[in-house]
């Protein structure tokens, strides 16, 4: 399968949009490259096409008479960052790893395309863990556990809200939720068929979550990130942003 074109898909599925890169001839076609590089989508940006914002960071090209939606462009030598990619799909762990201090559950089963996001924060690489590798189980000082967010709008519980929306009325409150099992986000992933590949496929996003931020619900299942009514859009993605932080799209062959 083509792995850059899965991976744009699957972003045009979770943004509600379509995400094509500078790397594709489709994207330049009667317009210079450069035109396009300063307002191509960012890693902060990504966050904004999440919770259905456009902002500074991110670029919604006019809509033609051809197009149905909005279109989205990313730099993928500056989005994607390969050498931390990982083939979950034939694994099945015996051992049991940890993140930020809190048991981790790898994702197996699925494959992992890692999003370029070591130093794009203000607040330094800890969060992440700054390792280069996978199979190390412990944890490392400063950094935060991993969860789960599923994407699909057809939420039957309403547990895990679509996109990183914040929604009224949630079990636990307002706010942004996610889970720390792979198992308990499948039920709201989004399903999309590659036109590139003609395979169906599943497809999550892997966080890693601030726990001075998260409160647990249900016994551990659910983390939510809350969110008081009355904040601005502004406030609700500084607060999104210093709290969850998505640094892998999980993509998994049906």
């Amino acid at each position: 399968m083509s792995d850059s074109d899965v991976k744009l898909e699957a972003l045009s599925i979770l943004c509600n949009a379509t995400v094509t890169s500078l790397q594709s001839q489709s994207v330049v076609v009667g317009a210079s490259v450069g035109n396009f590089l300063s307002s191509t989508m960012t890693i902060p940006g990504f966050i904004s096409a999440l919770m259905g914002r456009a902002g500074p960071n991110l670029l919604s090209v006019a809509r033609s008479p051809q197009s149905q939606g909005g279109r989205i462009i990313i730099d993928e030598e500056e989005f994607f960052d390969p050498q931390y990619d990982y083939d979950f799909t034939d694994l099945q762990d015996t051992e049991t790893f940890y993140r930020g201090g809190e048991v981790y559950e790898r994702p197996c089963g699925w494959k992992r395309y890692a999003l370029k996001v070591l130093d794009k924060y203000p607040d330094g690489n800890a969060w992440l863990g700054e390792r280069g590798y996978c199979t190390t189980t412990e944890s490392k000082p400063g950094e935060w556990p991993v969860s789960y967010h599923g994407t699909s709008k057809e939420c039957a519980r309403g547990i895990i809200i679509a996109r990183f929306v914040p929604g009224a009325g949630q079990n636990y409150g307002r706010g942004i939720y996610s889970t720390p099992f792979i198992s308990e986000a499948e039920p709201y992933t989004k399903t999309f068929t590659s036109t590139s590949t003609g395979y169906r496929y599943h497809v999550v996003l892997q966080n890693r979550v601030n726990p001075k931020y998260r409160e647990k619900y249900n016994d551990d299942k659910y983390w939510l990130v809350p969110l008081s009514e009355g904040l601005s859009k502004e406030e609700e993605q500084e607060i999104v942003e210093k709290a969850i932080r998505p640094y892998a799209l999980l993509v998994r062959r049906l």
